[in-house]
């Protein structure tokens, strides 16, 4: 992983880093993906409902490109 393009993948409120590549794929794996929902009801007004759709395109992830050097330096800063 040596000098390494690295890229972000905020999904929601939280955010991933990896190599391009894989954050590449991720997007796509997603880009393809269909929504799930689950709607609790009590047994008597039917039990749980499961609900599979398409998904809006704004719930897609979003990819931004880091540095290996900024990378480098997050990764020596650990944890907040």
């Amino acid at each position: 992983m040596s000098n390494q393009l690295m890229a972000t993948v905020s999904i929601g409120y939280k955010t991933y880093v990896m190599p391009v590549d894989e954050a590449v794929a991720v997007a796509k794996a997603l880009a393809t993906a269909e929504s799930y929902d689950t709607k609790y009801r009590p047994k008597e007004e039917g039990d749980t409902t499961h609900h599979v759709y398409a998904q809006k395109q704004q719930n897609l992830p979003s990819v931004q490109l880091m540095s290996y050097e900024t990378y480098r330096m997050a990764k020596l800063a650990g944890h907040p």
